[in-house]
């Protein structure tokens, strides 16, 4: 327990000093636990004696006020430091998570390692928030409460003390067995949580996938086993730990036993007076108080233990920029020399060079699955290249930290996810201190002013989460407008346009439009036509770049190109034959 002290201080970190000093306030405020014991031996050593005064009740009863007075104080003080600054320590190691999970290789969080970052952040910090600062406290005052106590039963009656430490000892014995336990067994129930959480997360997440194909019971008996798993280990966990926790309390129990039968003997047998035998037959029932509370603490704290273990190996993560440096670019080209790349063992790139000028407009066009994406993902760096470099304004992105790159770059993703906040905010991250008036100059930019100020409350409007709320097209153009508010020289567009309405994809043009004025600007492409004016066109087929050139220079080498615009023409050209068509779409039609 004095280990998880340590590492609770070393996890404070500069507010290690208040906890501190709110240990010293505890110490005072435990010693002064024992004045009303002191202050009953006084009376009883006057009544005894038969000399008993109303003054002496009266200084009696002064001292305990006062004594209480002063404990109150002390408390007031020790929770004011050390509660709040449980809550400071978690809301910074969570900002300072945040900051760290931004530096993460994407392959960290596809190597299903969601669960444990989800629970590490919003159980196991959590739980530490609530309980940490108060499991300190209890462990503290434990171990001071037998300090304490020993030394004042040794200076009332040392036959008692011996007693009473020897049964300190064999219950600190037993508490090292409970704990030997609670570390494997909270381990365990970590593990499972974390499972729990993971499934949860999936089923959530794949919730229309599962409706849509009948797949609920199916998917919903996985989760249901899952729950059951972590109930029987519950289950098995309070087991493991009631006989240790058992034979912890029965030992302070066995001692105020016999500190009652001791006392009662050696007063009787006149080897100790009357009011020594009154005082400790009250403190028996008080002095171990504090260490009892050990044992319910306990799984406690090995439940934060192993919170802590988890919490501590996402800080040992190593970060993607860990030796980058806050390089100011200035110029904005982009260019990959032989750059080969592989997210697991096969390679998704190999050997591709090109140079994507600056303010230029460069296409990547190719099948699913040819690597046009992956390209995207390595100028943001969200991956490290394995041969190679990829150069952004001629330095390499390895020598930048994710900031000074990042800050240069907007992606408008095919897939936008808009965070359960308002519209207004989930425009202003692009650019967190804009004002109200940008905000609404990028929004009208974007083409999407006219539909926010219908919505009841306008830019106030919260979206849900992912922007259920808003359609694909609405949510594409507050994507969109992030991109204009941020400003930034360097534009990824990942097929902004693939799954939208026409209505809606004319508002989008528009917008991309506005965005792109002046930009390096990347574009990932599946409908050609939308591509015919790019400055240059890269074809990529199998991880390689196998054409390069402009729209009209490609038709007329022919080659994968050419047969891609082909496929785009027939497509364009396509429609379902009268005779041919099933009875349901032309009942449709007929609607």
């Amino acid at each position: 327990m004095l280990g998880f002290i340590k590492r609770m201080l070393n996890l404070a970190g500069e507010f290690a000093g208040r906890i501190k000093l709110a240990f010293v306030l505890s110490f005072f405020e435990n010693m002064l636990s024992y004045i009303p014991i002191l202050a009953a031996l006084y009376i009883f050593t006057k009544i005894v004696a038969g000399t008993l005064t109303a003054g002496d009740a009266w200084l009696s009863g002064g001292v305990m006020l006062v004594a209480v007075i002063v404990r109150c104080v002390l408390r007031r003080l020790f929770v004011a430091l050390q509660s709040g600054t449980g809550y400071e320590i978690c809301a910074r190691e969570r900002i300072n998570s945040g900051d760290r999970f931004k530096r993460f290789p994407m392959s960290y969080f596809t190597e299903g390692n969601l669960g444990n970052v989800t629970s590490a952040i919003s159980v196991d910090l959590l739980f530490i928030e609530e309980h940490g600062m108060g499991a300190m406290d209890k462990v503290v005052n434990g171990y001071m409460g037998i300090l304490l106590s020993s030394l004042m039963l040794f200076g009332v009656d040392w036959r008692v003390a011996l007693v009473s430490v020897t049964v300190c000892v064999l219950a600190l014995l037993a508490l090292n067995r409970l704990q030997t336990v609670g570390k494997e067994q909270s381990r365990i129930k970590q593990d499972q949580q974390a499972r729990l959480t993971a499934t949860v997360i999936e089923y959530v997440q794949g919730i229309a996938v599962i409706k849509s194909l009948n797949l609920a019971g199916d998917k919903a008996q996985a989760v249901k086993d899952t729950i059951e798993s972590t109930r029987d280990h519950s289950i098995d966990y309070e087991e493991k730990f009631t006989p240790p926790s058992f034979r912890y309390q029965a030992c302070f129990a066995t001692g105020t036993a016999l500190i009652v039968f001791l006392t009662t003997y050696f007063c009787f047998t006149g080897s100790m007076t009357m009011p020594v035998m009154l005082m400790l037959l009250i403190s028996a029932f008080y002095i171990y108080l504090s260490p009892q509370a050990l044992a319910g603490l306990t799984a406690q704290i090995r439940v934060m233990e192993a919170g802590l273990n988890r919490y501590e190996a996402l800080k040992q993560v190593k970060i993607i920029d860990e030796d980058g440096q806050d390089i100011k670019l200035d110029r904005f080209d982009i260019e990959f020399k032989d750059v080969t790349f592989a997210y697991e063992e096969s390679e998704t790139l190999k050997n591709i060079s090109f140079k994507v000028p600056e303010k230029s407009m460069t296409a990547l066009v190719g099948a699913s699955g040819s690597g046009k994406t992956t390209i995207a993902n390595l100028i943001v760096r969200f991956w490290d290249v394995q041969q190679g470099e990829v150069l952004v304004g001629g330095v390499d992105v390895k020598t930048l930290t994710c900031d000074s790159l990042l800050k240069n770059v907007s992606m408008v993703f095919q897939n936008v996810y808009l965070f359960n906040d308002t519209i207004l905010n989930n425009i202003k991250f692009g650019k967190p201190d804009a004002t109200y008036e940008e905000v609404v100059a990028a929004a009208k930019k974007a083409r999407c002013h006219d539909f926010i100020t219908a919505l009841e409350q306008g830019y106030d409007t919260v979206v849900g989460e992912s922007g259920s709320t808003l359609s694909g097209g609405e949510k594409q153009r507050i994507s969109i407008a992030r991109a204009i508010l941020k400003d930034a020289p360097i534009i990824l567009l990942d097929e902004a346009t693939a799954s939208v309405d026409p209505d809606n994809e004319q508002h989008i043009q528009m917008a991309i439009s506005e965005l792109v004025r002046d930009k390096t600007l990347v574009v990932i492409a599946h409908r050609l036509s939308t591509i015919r004016n790019a400055d240059q066109i890269l074809v990529i087929d199998g991880g390689r770049l196998i054409q390069q050139g402009t729209h009209a220079e490609l038709l007329q080498q022919g080659g994968q190109y050419g047969k891609l615009w082909e496929k785009r023409l027939t497509a364009r050209s396509w429609k379902i034959a009268a005779e041919s068509k099933p009875q349901g779409i032309g009942a449709a039609a007929g609607a």
